[in-house]
């Protein structure tokens, strides 16, 4: 009976630990269970990412297929109308974008190396896959008439020829080479100017006369001496007063065009000018001869005495090839000159020179 009673009372004591272990084990189990499956998974998947790929532009030039080196393009995103980056082409024409989503872009060239034409056309390219090509020329300059291929994308201007008209400066002006070589510059860039308008309103000039049996006169930087319609009484001026008759005349019709004195430009700085579409007015003798100073004058504001050339001339530089430059003389017409012969005589006379650039 007492073995009974000993086993029912282990029997209670047994359940009751059951039961309390029991308890422990569903806390513990309620504690680390996982949470639902269908938040978890909405929280750690990434959202599906965009397509994306790169745009390569291939710059050439149209007539001999050769790749184009430092052209710049824009390339926009049509939709957004917003700029997304600037790229510049390599040694082999080539210039490749970062990544940029599928989609419909924009390519624009800003910038082209001389001597090609600037493309004002923009393009459209749509990715569809992660490298997307677009093949793009660019003619040359129509002045520009033969280059070659110095490799690396980089090209030699071999021959240049800017289509300025010849305008004679006489009868009219026997001493007005230099409005005249003015006049067929500003003709060249389509102003309606004459040459007989632009010395008479636009010139600035002075007077001789004489004093205490001294004869006295302008100073050729500040204005024309004389009067360019007379054969005795003109003489001549240097740049600054040619510089200051296109900026009145502009003044006048209401344009604006960057004039400049560029005197003392050595040879290859002016070539450049001529590279970049620019006809250049130069100051030289008459047969490139040395300058043959013979006369003179005392000037008007300082009495300093003043040595004058008589053979001085007036010409606009508008090419050169194979060791010639292409001259629009305003005494005898177009004529071509040896190179080295002409640059010799402009520094002679003092290396003047001015430009009105192109806008």
């Amino acid at each position: 009976m007492k073995k009974i009673i000993s086993l029912v009372v282990l029997a209670g004591i047994l359940f009751f630990i059951y039961t309390l272990v029991s308890k422990d084990s569903s806390k513990v189990l309620t504690t680390i269970a996982p949470p639902d499956e269908g938040k978890q998974a909405e929280a750690v998947t990434p959202a599906p990412k965009s397509k994306q790929g790169k745009i390569t532009i291939i710059n050439t030039d149209s007539q001999t297929q050769l790749p184009i080196a430092n052209s710049s393009y824009l390339i926009m995103d049509i939709e957004s109308g917003k700029a997304i980056e600037t790229v510049m082409t390599d040694a082999q024409g080539k210039a490749t974008s970062g990544k940029l989503d599928y989609g419909t872009y924009s390519i624009k060239q800003e910038s082209v190396n001389a001597p090609f034409q600037l493309t004002e056309n923009e393009e459209q390219v749509k990715i569809t896959s992660p490298s997307q090509e677009i093949a793009l020329t660019n003619p040359m300059l129509d002045y520009v008439k033969e280059i070659t291929s110095t490799g690396n994308g980089q090209f030699e201007i071999k021959k240049v020829y800017l289509n300025v008209d010849t305008i004679m400066q006489n009868p009219e002006l026997p001493n007005g080479c230099e409005i005249t070589s003015l006049t067929a510059v500003l003709q060249y860039y389509g102003y309606d100017a004459t040459k007989t308008e632009m010395a008479d309103n636009y010139l600035p000039k002075q007077a001789f006369y004489s004093k205490n049996n001294k004869l006295y006169g302008p100073d050729p930087y500040e204005a024309y001496a004389g009067d360019p319609r007379e054969l005795k009484g003109g003489f001549f001026s240097f740049a600054p007063p040619i510089v200051k008759a296109a900026e009145l005349y502009f003044d006048a019709v209401g344009h604006s065009n960057p004039t400049k004195d560029i005197s003392g430009s050595t040879k290859e700085q002016i070539i450049e000018q001529l590279n970049h579409g620019i006809p250049v007015v130069t100051w030289i003798t008459l047969d490139l001869s040395k300058p043959k100073m013979n006369y003179s004058w005392y000037l008007s504001d300082s009495s300093e005495y003043f040595p004058a050339p008589i053979n001085l001339h007036v010409v606009v530089l508008n090419g050169y090839e194979n060791g010639k430059v292409h001259v629009m003389n305003p005494l005898v017409g177009q004529v071509t000159y040896d190179m080295d012969k002409f640059f010799n005589s402009y520094v002679e006379m003092g290396s003047h020179a001015m430009i009105v650039g192109n806008n």
